[in-house]
């Protein structure tokens, strides 16, 4: 039985040479081209994790530069820092480290 336009009314849509190649092109816009939806898709998804990423370490700079401005200010905060840090300590003392563990 062969397919007619009295049989399917789609026959007569795709008989119709704009619409198919209307079709044609998308469909290998969709699937086949080198810069295709899916690759677009991903890329979208990669270009707002390095959105998400600059904004994470621009908060980052501005937290250390608050940190290291107090440090360059504040004898008692670069000390503290120093010796919390770089176990650092002065003539005469003994640094113990306790390290808390998770059960």
């Amino acid at each position: 039985m062969a397919i007619t336009s009295s049989n399917n009314p789609w026959v007569k849509y795709f008989k119709n040479f704009y619409i198919l190649t209307g079709v044609v092109f998308l469909v290998w816009m969709i699937f086949f081209d080198n810069d295709n939806f899916f690759k677009r898709h991903a890329q979208k998804n990669k270009e707002q994790d390095l959105k998400n990423q600059e904004l994470y370490y621009k908060d980052e700079i501005v937290e250390l530069e608050s940190k290291m401005r107090e440090l360059k200010s504040n004898n008692e905060a670069l000390e503290k820092f120093a010796r919390e840090k770089y176990l650092l300590h002065k003539k005469g003392e003994d640094v113990y480290v306790i390290k808390e563990t998770e059960d």
